[in-house]
């Protein structure tokens, strides 16, 4: 039984938090805007079959990087086929693109922008996820930009304003992608992967990391996005300490701080939100221990 469920986890759900809390940020920041709240649980699933089938994508593309990595072992280890793995990601676009357009003309067209991205992140000539600048441009608009614009569009027509408020959300997922690939340094050599990380180096990527919390504090407080403004104020030490200490532990904890702030954020808003995000965590780290014997997510 457990077996099947591989298929669930290889669409990577303990990766599926920061794009669902920027949704909802985007979702209540709409609502606030234009005074009508639709109810965000569809566009969430969609959403979740949307990120799966990128993430499913880039899986089959980078099998070798993940397998030097040691990150993923569900295509590098046999666990599910690559045959079947493309029949999924074909499957969970599908599913995700077509029902957006029923909803709106500016939802399916931000859904399959959303694809091509993915698509071009990972599939070769373009694999824009081994190129510096690439990997960099595709996080910040996919799971910035995109993420914030879906949840907004669910309340409210896409305009110049909804740009701006996005703003913050593209910085700081810009930040919390560069500290990511820091620990991936000499994976990604071995593999041809060339991340800002491996171009720069560490002490450069950090020190920008850094800076990109603080331009995305300084734009929340700006155009007043108080929940963003708190929880990134909040989080913008560890960054700094990331900086000058320049250990991965330091990195890592201010990347996994970022997230649970910004989600405790969205939850204050969305009270059903907590529960998703504790019983997801909580049958990941069973289905993990059963099936491979390991302890993982871990929080910190």
């Amino acid at each position: 039984m457990l077996r099947w469920l591989d298929y669930l986890f290889v669409i990577r759900p303990v990766l599926m938090p920061p794009v669902w809390t920027i949704l909802l940020l985007g979702h209540h920041r709409s609502a606030a805007f234009s005074g009508e709240s639709n109810l965000p649980g569809l566009i969430l699933l969609l959403v979740t079959f949307l990120a799966g089938g990128v993430y499913l994508l880039n899986q089959i593309y980078d099998v070798e990087s993940d397998r030097i990595n040691k990150k993923l072992f569900f295509l590098a280890e046999g666990h599910i086929s690559k045959r079947n793995a493309i029949f999924q990601t074909i499957l969970l676009n599908l599913f995700s693109i077509i029902p957006a357009y029923f909803i709106s003309l500016s939802l399916g067209l931000l859904f399959t922008l959303g694809f091509l991205l993915g698509f071009f992140y990972s599939v070769p000539p373009f694999s824009l996820k081994g190129r510096p600048w690439g990997g960099f441009l595709f996080n910040i608009l996919a799971h910035g930009n995109l993420a914030f614009l879906g949840g907004w569009s669910m309340n409210h027509k896409l305009s110049g304003e909804s740009i701006l408020f996005s703003l913050p959300y593209m910085f700081a997922v810009g930040a919390v992608y560069l500290n990511t690939t820091i620990p991936d340094i000499e994976g990604d050599k071995r593999s041809g992967k060339i991340t800002l990380a491996v171009k720069w180096g560490k002490e450069k990527v950090v020190t920008l990391s850094f800076s990109l919390v603080l331009v995305a504090t300084s734009l929340s407080f700006l155009i007043k996005d108080i929940p963003f403004f708190i929880a990134s104020a909040l989080v913008l030490p560890f960054f700094l300490l990331g900086a000058l200490a320049k250990k991965n532990g330091n990195i890592v904890l201010s990347t996994k701080l970022s997230i649970l702030f910004l989600s405790i954020a969205a939850g204050l808003f969305y009270p059903w939100y907590f529960v998703i995000l504790i019983l997801g965590f909580a049958l990941t780290r069973f289905y993990y221990k059963a099936r491979f014997g390991l302890d993982y997510p871990t929080v910190f």
